[in-house]
């Protein structure tokens, strides 16, 4: 995932790539080298053709930093980025950054972006840059793993209230085990990818020399009381090489429990406060009958005294 950023140079106009029609791929997504490996990524103007063309590196946590700006023939690099990058006009819309021997230290996202005006010599001028969608790099310091996946079945103390009228399951997928941290992750019901009700870490969090990674789907209580129904959890992770697929075993739903419907509630919860008022009536007359004997037996004594 792509962390969100933030620069005072440019008004900035970015979503995953694309903005206002303006296209700038990036690719690729992601990047694992061993240190002292060489790492490049590229960027392409789809819909314009502007002169100046950027590259940025944001470290995790930290807000977008220059690294070197190209204009025509020329690449200028920021003050400690002036060794180690490489940065090239490929052909008239596409441009590279190369980083020929990658350490530790140039572990970040790097986004490249475009602008019709200089915001670094016009600094005087607001200038438009359209941002790519970025790339990972990772300098691999553990050998590389494929994620564990497994579900959690709902809880079956989760929605009994029957006068619940949104009464959900939620299942939860754990990714485990793997390294680097180059996933995503997606869920299937019936064999069909879902978006409706999925909740994932924004991240994975690292545990040791691996990383995990959650993700919720909540489902509504009808369907998951369908035992034809099936559920399934992938992780789609980047081995360096190629994107492997990883899913859970196949889940399927449960028979629906004996449990009451509302309207069953409502009827059998209508029933009984009609019962505890007849109830209720027969012991008032009872208590009424009661009194009356007690004073009739009272008015015969005393008149038997007199």
């Amino acid at each position: 995932m792509i962390p969100s950023f933030t620069t005072l140079t440019f008004f900035v106009l970015w979503a995953s790539g694309v903005s206002h029609s303006v296209l700038i791929p990036q690719w690729p997504q992601y990047i694992s080298s061993f240190p002292s490996g060489s790492a490049e990524m590229h960027c392409y103007q789809n819909d314009t053709d502007y002169q100046y063309m950027y590259w940025y590196q944001q470290l995790r946590g930290t807000q977008l930093q220059l690294v070197v700006y190209v204009v025509g023939s020329s690449a200028i690099y920021e003050e400690g980025f002036k060794s180690g990058f490489e940065a090239k006009i490929v052909q008239k819309k596409q441009w590279s950054l190369k980083i020929p021997s990658a350490q530790r230290k140039d572990e970040a996202v790097y986004l490249c972006a475009a602008s019709l005006h200089s915001a670094v010599t016009d600094t005087n001028f607001q200038s438009e840059a359209y941002f790519g969608a970025g790339t990972k790099l990772t300098v691999l310091e553990h050998e590389v793993k494929a994620p564990n996946v497994t579900v959690l079945r709902p809880s079956a103390k989760e929605c009994r209230n029957p006068l619940d009228n949104e009464r959900q399951k939620t299942l939860v997928c754990v990714a485990s085990g793997f390294y680097p941290d180059h996933v995503s992750v997606f869920w299937q019901v019936d064999d069909q990818t879902v978006t409706s009700g999925v909740a994932t870490d924004e991240a994975a969090v690292q545990d040791g020399k691996s990383y995990k990674i959650t993700s919720r789907l909540r489902v509504a209580a009808e369907d998951w009381y369908k035992p034809e129904r099936t559920f399934e959890c992938f992780v789609s992770f980047f081995n360096g090489k190629e994107y492997t697929n990883h899913s859970s075993p196949l889940i399927f739903g449960e028979p629906a429990p004996d449990i009451l419907t509302r309207e069953e509630y409502l009827r059998i919860t209508t029933k009984a406060k009609l019962s505890y008022g007849v109830f209720i009536i027969k012991s008032c007359v009872y208590g009424a009958f009661v009194t009356f004997l007690v004073w009739r037996l009272q008015s015969s004594t005393e008149k038997q005294r007199n």
